[in-house]
């Protein structure tokens, strides 16, 4: 959406970082206020516009969202998340460092991985852009 139409608001109100003023945001039909923050935010997981990663390979970067994660689940999230194919023509793939803050990286590749990363949390809830 447009500059200034919300989005970051909609965004805090689904994290309960302030409640609405008047009516309520559902979560499965029930108020979030009645929901446990901690419990909400453990559902979520947000990607925003200017996503962050980690001066390490991207195979870590995308399993920083669930450690353990297997390489079959890492490429599957970034099949999801639409990078795999620019991953694979790094010369070293997944092994591919990605810089400071992401810096050999482009802005829409960071986003991608930040994405995958945030799909392979399984979240209920996935936030894009805030």
């Amino acid at each position: 959406g447009p500059s200034g139409s919300g989005k970051s608001s909609l965004v805090s109100l689904a994290e309960r970082f302030y409640d609405p003023d008047t009516g309520c945001i559902e979560f499965n039909g029930v108020d979030l206020k009645a929901i446990s923050v901690k419990w909400l935010r453990s559902q979520i997981s947000l990607v925003s516009q200017e996503p962050v990663l980690f001066a390490r390979s991207i195979r870590e970067n995308i399993s920083y969202g669930r450690q353990g994660a297997t390489q079959r689940e890492i490429e599957q999230a970034a099949r999801q998340a639409n990078c795999h194919d620019f991953i694979m023509n790094f010369p070293q793939g997944y092994d591919t460092n990605v810089g400071e803050q992401g810096s050999q990286v482009s802005g829409g590749q960071k986003q991608r991985i930040a994405v995958a990363r945030a799909i392979i949390s399984r979240p209920k809830i996935l936030l894009l852009g805030g």
